[in-house]
């Protein structure tokens, strides 16, 4: 996922201290905040005043009055809402900084993804020796993938809300390898610094699925919010996969028994070994089809719970997973090619 960046704007201004109390300085800075509102879409704000140490109980008031005056005026002017709780804009004003610093709410854009290419990683990765700075190992780049389903996505999202980037948030996620295909795969797209807020979505994904095709395909796309965000992150879902299996012998397919739920334990594969922790996890698996393809070659549809590590489940991994396709056929398997059908 890629690496959020501070999203604080700053807006220089200048003011003399005998200003405070003249009204001039609310025309001044409803002004400054009006011309940045020309470059940054908002339907709502609040605003805070930030002031140097004060004594006189007078100076105090008129820290309030500030506040008051310039927020009214903005929402009578300029047709903006006051929102403490939900501001698209906050703006702050630094007396100490001579300054307006700005945080604008990014846009959350909620849909699903479809992964059609097994060259495409979800998620922008980042090299680990220098930490996306760029360095030898990444050709100075910073990143070990050239192209995944969030950059493809920032390529047409970014330009479209003129935002600064897009982070990525998924539903879970599958690898490199893998396709997504089906409905999708459900996720948020956060877009950074926005200057505009509002687009035709279903344009959006127009333009998404005919510059991408073959490659990624995004449907339902609708507004979103950070609440939204954090359930599809933390949603946990059934899937159905489809594995094509080669076997060392010949498999006995009608020793399977399909259409059974029963439970899995699962040790921390060997290939995520060094970013997992070492533990058992259990899980449950349920055979639904097993289609011969040739003598020691099958086409298996099978129903997992969340975080199923399929591919281990086929080979085994070293008896890491037990039960395992291995055990119930007695014959060597390794996964040929994975994909998701379905989230539940």
């Amino acid at each position: 996922m890629a690496k959020k960046e501070r999203s604080l704007l700053i807006f220089p201004f200048s003011f003399e201290y005998e200003e405070l109390k003249d009204e001039s300085l609310i025309h001044n800075l409803f002004d400054q905040i009006k011309l940045i509102g020309e470059e940054y879409v908002f339907n709502s704000l609040s605003v805070g005043v930030s002031w140097p140490p004060l004594e006189e109980e007078e100076l105090l008031e008129l820290k309030k009055s500030v506040q008051y005056s310039l927020t009214a005026k903005l929402e009578s002017d300029l047709g903006k809402k006051l929102d403490f709780n939900a501001q698209e804009a906050y703006f702050l004003i630094d007396f100490n900084k001579n300054a307006i610093f700005l945080t604008i709410k990014p846009v959350y854009i909620y849909g699903n993804y479809c992964k059609l290419s097994r060259e495409l990683a979800q998620t922008t990765h980042f090299c680990r020796k220098c930490g996306g700075k760029g360095c030898s190992k990444c050709n100075n780049s910073g990143l070990t993938t050239s192209e995944s389903v969030e950059q493809l996505l920032a390529r047409v999202m970014v330009p479209a809300f003129s935002a600064k980037q897009l982070v990525f948030h998924g539903a879970g996620r599958e690898d490199v390898d893998v396709l997504m295909l089906g409905e999708g795969r459900a996720f948020v797209a956060e877009l950074v610094e926005p200057k505009k807020r509002e687009v035709d979505l279903s344009e959006l994904a127009e333009k998404i699925n005919s510059e991408f095709k073959n490659r990624i395909s995004v449907n339902s796309l609708k507004y979103s919010n950070k609440v939204e965000l954090v359930e599809v992150k933390n949603s946990l879902h059934d899937k159905i996969y489809s594995a094509i299996v080669t076997c060392e012998d010949v498999p006995d397919l009608d020793s399977l028994k399909l259409n059974e739920k029963f439970a899995v334990i699962q040790k921390t594969p060997v290939r995520v070994s060094k970013r997992r922790v070492l533990k058992d996890r259990e899980k449950e698996v349920t055979l639904l089809e097993a289609k011969p393809l040739s003598e020691n070659e099958f086409e298996l549809k099978l129903q997992t719970t969340h975080g199923t590590y399929v591919k281990e489940f086929i080979s085994g991994d070293e008896e890491r997973t037990t039960p395992s396709l291995v055990s119930l056929l007695g014959v060597k398997c390794t996964c040929k090619q994975l994909d998701v059908l379905e989230i539940l």
